[in-house]
């Protein structure tokens, strides 16, 4: 960000919200700070202050904003997946496969900031209760979609964990077979 923006413009909060993510991403959770965030995005501390009273604060706007991103990321691939079986389960496949391409150190940087406080990941589990009512209501086959959002889940936090035992390669042909399984009979 240039000089000093104004911490009431309405691009005060995604500013901040990402250097506050880059800040995670380039250097760890252990050097997230206030300071740290306010250096990143140009604003001064109070400025981030003003915005995001607390460090709490300022993680749960980056839980609700990357929430956000993925929510709409999955809507914009589930209309071009209308022809699923469950269209929202089709997007969710298809932005989990970008994302671990793309932002993995994302979820690294989410768990790392929240770990001792799982309560501030409630903004994203809202998304998540949201997408998967939808797929309720696009599918007959509950439990077959929902083994498939777990083994979404199981890439993205062994990758989060720092344990995938799976290469890029490897991990393709799973998104491959789980969108297979999907529009089986």
């Amino acid at each position: 960000m240039t000089a000093r923006a104004s911490r009431h413009s309405p691009d005060s909060k995604a500013d901040i919200l990402t250097a506050a993510i880059e800040v995670i991403r380039r250097s760890g959770a252990q050097s997230f700070t206030i300071d740290a965030v306010a250096e990143e995005s140009g604003f001064s501390k109070g400025g981030v202050l003003y915005n995001f009273p607390t460090k709490d604060a300022l993680i749960t706007g980056m839980v609700e904003f990357l929430g956000g991103q993925f929510e709409t990321d999955v809507l914009a691939a589930r209309a071009a997946n209308l022809g699923s079986k469950s269209p929202t389960l089709s997007g969710m496949i298809d932005v989990t496969e970008r994302w671990l391409e793309t932002r993995r150190d994302v979820a690294q940087a989410i768990l790392a900031t929240t770990v001792d406080r799982p309560e501030l990941t409630e903004p994203f589990l809202k998304v998540k209760r949201r997408f998967k009512a939808a797929i309720a209501d696009e599918t007959d086959e509950f439990g077959k979609a929902m083994a498939i959002w777990s083994s979404l889940e199981g890439l993205h936090f062994s990758v989060a964990h720092c344990v995938s035992i799976l290469d890029d390669h490897e991990r393709a042909k799973v998104l491959s077979e789980l969108r297979n399984h999907l529009e089986q009979d």
